[in-house]
């Protein structure tokens, strides 16, 4: 008799690990319940910017707060990227990917029938990174694991 492995046993998330989620989508983030006992995720939380600068309009864009560069985490043990089109993939693709230097696992989590494989490799691979070959999560779902040169 075997045990079924969860979605998150499959993506490699070991009990008492730091897991950075990246995806708002309730269904996409459901995909790695049940969590193995003791993970922590990690919260990449935006910087509020103020509002000042939009209510003077005598200085307009000069009062504008300076971009700031983005956090790159550390301690990730392991980063699920969670998309649910290519549009959405491209912008996590370009907002997260340039910080994932230190990561020790990356994985795409993509919906197979709204994001071809071809366009998720062509995607990394702009940035230097392959991908292994697809797990299926279930029957909508699947994931490769990102990998660096």
């Amino acid at each position: 008799m075997s045990i079924e492995r969860t979605n998150a046993e499959l993506l490699g998330i070991q009990p008492g690990t730091l897991v950075w989620i990246v995806g708002e989508s309730v269904e996409e983030t459901a995909l790695l319940d049940p969590m193995p006992d003791g993970v922590e995720t990690y919260s990449d939380e935006e910087q509020e910017q103020p509002e000042s600068w939009f209510s003077d309009t005598w200085t307009g864009a000069e009062n504008r707060p300076e971009p700031t560069e983005p956090v790159k985490p550390s301690g990730i043990d392991t980063a699920v990227i969670a998309v649910s089109n290519s549009q959405e993939f491209h912008m996590r693709l370009d907002d997260v990917l340039p910080r994932m230097g230190s990561v020790g696992r990356v994985w795409v989590v993509y919906p197979v029938e709204a994001l071809p494989l071809t366009i998720l490799r062509n995607g990394v691979g702009e940035y230097g990174w392959s991908t292994t070959e697809p797990i299926d999560l279930d029957d909508a779902w699947a994931a490769v694991e990102l990998q660096q040169p």
